[in-house]
């Protein structure tokens, strides 16, 4: 009796005792880390806006301040958005992908419609437009108008135009006292809205040939078309010529009492939104990157899709954007991950490794917000482009950013920077890559904190700055003369990927950077006593918990153990091409894929990207444990470029070449002891259904977990320095409410930790 009494008010206190880490991710989530600043379209309903972005799509309310983001994650069922529009009658936001799919957002839920993705026609699938009218919405596409009923979510009819016997593309769609317009890339039709016969293509009145209209706009009944060098006004049957820009005519967009043109210069990278009245006049103007549409609310303020910064407004006399936060580019090509602290580095080159000239920097996300440095932005990058490499210094909090045309940048923990290029150690490349270029491959740092960098096609490829001085040594290294990804195994040896199909090599320096008699290396090609590599096209590297050096090739992964200097055993650093047997089949280890990451987390297992997708194998890789496609999970595209892994959270980074997502694994990096342990979600709710986890723990820890009077309720061994529960007992039911114990030892007992779970129901 005394113990019913006194057992609530135990449990307050610990729930008020408890450390709270609510800001810590379940496992098994995914997030999406896209960016929002590529804006292709927009809509209103008057109050929100929403937004469409190359990889996504956000809301925001002005009145309210309120923004929110949506991706895979939230429920959009693709990515890479092409058009948006906004119906008031039903109010439903028509979102549309690239590929054709098609989203209906209404009341934060998506509505899937993928008949026009799923439909075998010859040519694309790309909408240009979508005009919506009384609970219909009227998609221009390359094969016609599709008309969906947004009440039933069903493509009801289409309407299909025919010049030459063929089916031509519709760019625009509208309607203007009573007429429905179609512009076509055969001529501007015209129908009557009540006619019911508008599937028949002998209804439609062609009105113009000679132009090519890309847009319609209709302001108080006035029809407006245009094309990418002129605005029309259609009076009395008759186009008049309105504007010829200088630029580049991108979008008109009906406005209040007048017409919004959105113009973009590429000379220059700036774009220009006019508002032009019924009389023709220019009476507003303002300067933006790269616009592709444009709407006005009641209060006059000027909304626009822009490409280049995401959501602009010129509200006044004052312009400025409105845009989630996120990294500056979709793709990347390295990220470093520790503790909460990712760097994504978006450059890159093409199959021919010419540089891609691509400016958006880095983008660092840390503590869950994002800082960009890009050109313009951040001012010591305005002259460098393409970084593909990052690594941190974790002692000395220095950042080192490898540019593949413009060297090395360094970022100093006090925001002072250097960069190594001209008058640097590094040599030039060959001429064909650029005059004057220091191509930088591969970044590493090894035990001693030294930074180790190769490059591409110089006459040394593989440098070393001493953490001791900051003094610069270059090797000239036996064999090819490209650089590649560069880590460093347990041996302190150097180890990297020779682009351009060479295979890869290893670099011992024996502990002295100033003295290269003493030091050795080796070549792996394919060929048993050459180092067995299942090809020579080599795209990744990887070691794992036992050193053993992870190769991955366009077939497959070998894999190189007890390879240290001087190279004198036979053969010396031969692969293994273990065979492996999934399902009904049996075979080397993803031979006939292109391996192009190999990530190892704190459990020795591996995190493999293809261009198939992911998969997370076993340590011995005999088992596949998860398999990530677009299909199953939030992935935005199935060719993965990188995955890092913060081994502190267990978060896996997954780069693709449509974005980037992450995701929170069951294992972490283990310790030599139990530190900073934390127990999440704790308190477990009772609406609670996926996994907890016990984190901080000594490497590969015994978790016993009982009730207060000492019954097992559960017991594991950690993942490296995690451990899992799916809070479930051993008879499959949930604990009830109450106080649980949770008891950690390492495997000789030298290391204990005691803690609570409280379950809450």
């Amino acid at each position: 009796m005394f113990f019913k009494r006194i057992y609530p008010f135990i449990t307050v206190l610990i729930l008020c005792y408890l450390p709270a880490h609510s800001q810590d991710r379940p496992i098994g989530y995914w997030r999406s880390l896209l960016p929002y600043n590529t804006a292709v379209g927009l809509a209103t309903d008057g109050s929100t806006i929403f937004t469409a972005c190359n990889q996504a799509f956000f809301t925001y309310n002005p009145g309210t301040k309120n923004e929110e983001s949506f991706s895979k994650v939230e429920g959009m069922s693709d990515i890479g958005m092409q058009c948006v529009g906004y119906d008031a009658t039903t109010s439903t936001t028509v979102l549309v992908y690239t590929d054709g799919n098609i989203d209906l957002f209404k009341d934060n839920t998506f509505y899937n419609i993928p008949d026009l993705k799923i439909k075998s026609i010859s040519g694309d699938k790309t909408v240009n437009h979508v005009f919506t009218e009384n609970g219909t919405a009227y998609l221009s596409t390359s094969v016609g108008i599709l008309v969906i009923d947004l009440t039933s979510h069903n493509i009801v009819e289409t309407y299909q135009f025919i010049h030459h016997n063929q089916s031509v593309p519709v760019t625009c769609f509208g309607k203007s006292n009573g007429q429905f317009y179609a512009a076509t890339t055969a001529g501007l039709y015209r129908a009557d809205t009540s006619n019911p016969e508008l599937q028949d293509f002998q209804v439609w009145q062609v009105i113009d040939s000679v132009h090519k209209f890309n847009d319609i706009a209709v302001v108080n009944s006035q029809l407006f078309v245009s094309n990418k060098t002129s605005v029309y006004a259609f009076v009395n049957d008759t186009f008049h010529l309105v504007y010829t820009p200088k630029s580049v005519l991108e979008h008109i967009d009906g406005a209040i009492g007048g017409l919004l043109i959105s113009e973009f210069a590429p000379a220059n990278f700036q774009g220009m939104v006019r508002t032009m009245d019924l009389h023709f006049n220019f009476v507003d103007s303002f300067v933006c990157g790269e616009p592709f549409q444009a709407v006005q609310l009641a209060d006059s303020s000027v909304w626009v899709a822009d490409g280049y910064y995401g959501l602009q407004v010129k509200s006044g006399n004052i312009a400025y954007k409105l845009t989630p936060p996120g990294p500056n580019d979709a793709l990347s090509y390295d990220i470093y991950a520790n503790n909460k602290n990712v760097w994504v580095a978006h450059g890159g080159y093409n199959g021919i490794f010419q540089s891609a000239g691509n400016r958006d920097g880095l983008s660092n996300l840390v503590n869950d917000k994002w800082v960009s440095y890009k050109a313009y932005e951040y001012r010591p990058f305005d002259t460098l482009a393409d970084f593909v490499g990052v690594v941190k210094d974790e002692v000395s909090g220095t950042v080192y950013m490898g540019s593949y045309t413009y060297g090395l940048f360094i970022l100093n923990s006090d925001g002072t920077f250097d960069l190594e290029k001209n008058n640097s150690i590094f040599d030039t490349s060959l001429a064909y890559f650029g005059q004057g270029q220091r191509l930088v491959m591969g970044l590493a740092l090894d035990h001693e904190r030294n930074l180790w960098v190769t490059t591409l096609y110089s006459q040394h490829q593989l440098y070393a700055r001493s953490v001791a001085d900051g003094t610069w040594y270059k090797f000239l290294v036996p064999g090819p003369l490209n650089g590649g990804e560069t880590l460093v195994d347990d041996n302190d040896q150097i180890w990297y990927v020779n682009d351009y199909g060479s295979g890869v090599t290893v670099y011992n320096y024996n502990g002295t950077l100033s003295n290269t008699a003493d030091d050795n290396s080796y070549h792996l090609s394919t060929g048993v006593g050459n180092g067995n590599l299942p090809s020579n096209n080599v795209f990744c590297i990887a070691k794992d918990e036992n050193n053993s050096i992870w190769i991955g090739t366009d077939n497959g992964i070998g894999i190189v153990s007890n390879c240290s200097s001087p190279f004198t055993q036979t053969p010396p650093c031969d692969a293994n091409l273990p065979i492996v047997q999934y399902d009904q089949f049996a075979g080397y280890l993803f031979a006939g894929n292109n391996v192009k990451t190999i990530a190892v987390d704190g459990a020795n297992r591996k995190w493999v990207g293809t261009d198939e997708g992911v998969w997370l194998l076993s340590a011995d890789a005999q088992k596949i444990i998860y398999r990530f496609t677009v299909d199953n999970s939030p992935l935005p595209s199935n060719n993965i470029r990188k995955i890092a892994i913060d081994k502190v959270t267990g978060d896996v980074y997954i780069g693709t070449d449509a974005g980037l997502v992450s995701y929170r694994s069951t294992a972490t990096e283990g310790g030599t002891t139990n530190a900073d342990v934390k127990i999440f979600p704790n308190p477990v709710k009772h609406d609670y259904e996926g996994t907890i986890a016990i984190n901080g723990l000594v490497a590969n820890a015994d978790v016993r977990i009982t009730d207060i009077n000492g019954q097992l309720v559960y017991k594991t061994i950690a993942y490296g320095g995690q451990a899992t529960w799916s809070g479930l007992d051993y008879t499959g039911h949930r604990p009830q409410t109450g106080v649980y114990l949770v008891f950690v030892s390492s495997s000789d007992g030298s290391q204990t930790y005691t803690g609570k779970i409280v379950f809450v129901q």
